[in-house]
């Protein structure tokens, strides 16, 4: 059973959280319907602990600096973060593009870790960051490697929206792209999610040949040419492979079991 208290925190933070510019006590309790006695006293007990924190001036609650911490240890607790850093750092170093690393989360990629290049793209992408999966590279090549099961049941609770004039919504013409990717493509995202940036994706695979996230390049559409394409691909690749062994995963191996 939920715990009222619990379960009222929780959402507090999450409607918070989903409000760029913060919320103000009236706000909060229209539209939780929680009292406003009993919210005074969360929003108190959340800004003392910094979970919360209030612009005096304006009264607006926001998310305080201890969520940082909180996210923090949680993505540096996965093991794809901690040995994937030093090939990012590896990659954009490389490549001089801004390289990612995208893990699946409640049908959504979540940006786990980032390495910016020395020309940083126009929209920020932040650490923690989330994403429809079938609009980025990064959660196409996530589920292009799901049990096919898990994949139909992925089509049936998403629905596919535009997000900008490219984004794919046909679910035929994804499930061919996912299909394609699945063979060796590599996944892309051409201007689905922000107009002006393309980025190409290789995914990370785990001991048990399971894919665990993917490794994403993200770069300016204008800089994207046929030929920049070409040079990055090895470089991905090289970079998903490389983490993916460190994982434990073997190539080898793994083809041999889908051959039996």
């Amino acid at each position: 059973m939920m715990v009222k208290s619990a379960d009222r925190v929780i959402k507090i933070l999450e409607l918070i959280a989903s409000r760029n510019y913060g919320m103000t006590h009236g706000q909060i309790a229209g539209e939780l319907g929680i009292p406003k006695g009993s919210l005074s006293k969360l929003l108190s007990n959340l800004v003392a602990r910094e979970y919360l924190s209030i612009d005096d001036r304006r009264k607006l609650y926001r998310l305080g600096p201890q969520v940082l911490v909180l996210t923090g240890k949680y993505l540096s607790s996965l093991d794809v973060v901690q040995l994937g850093r030093p090939i990012l750092n590896e990659l954009a170093k490389t490549t001089n593009e801004s390289t990612e690393i995208h893990v699946l989360k409640n049908n959504e990629v979540m940006v786990v870790a980032k390495v910016d290049c020395s020309r940083p793209l126009i929209h920020s992408i932040s650490i923690g960051s989330t994403y429809p999966a079938y609009a980025t590279s990064g959660g196409k090549a996530i589920l292009a490697h799901l049990p096919e099961e898990e994949i139909d049941g992925y089509f049936c609770s998403v629905k596919l929206v535009s997000i900008t004039k490219n984004t794919i919504t046909d679910p035929e013409l994804l499930r061919g792209e996912l299909k394609k990717i699945r063979a060796g493509a590599l996944a892309y995202g051409r201007e689905e999610v922000y107009e002006g940036i393309s980025a190409m994706a290789s995914p990370v695979f785990g001991l048990y040949g399971q894919v665990l996230g993917s490794i994403v390049i993200s770069i300016p559409t204008s800089r994207f040419s046929p030929e920049k394409e070409h040079s990055l691909e090895q470089a991905l690749r090289s970079a998903s492979a490389k983490l993916s062994y460190h994982l434990g995963f073997n190539a080898d191996s793994n083809k041999d079991e889908n051959k039996n």
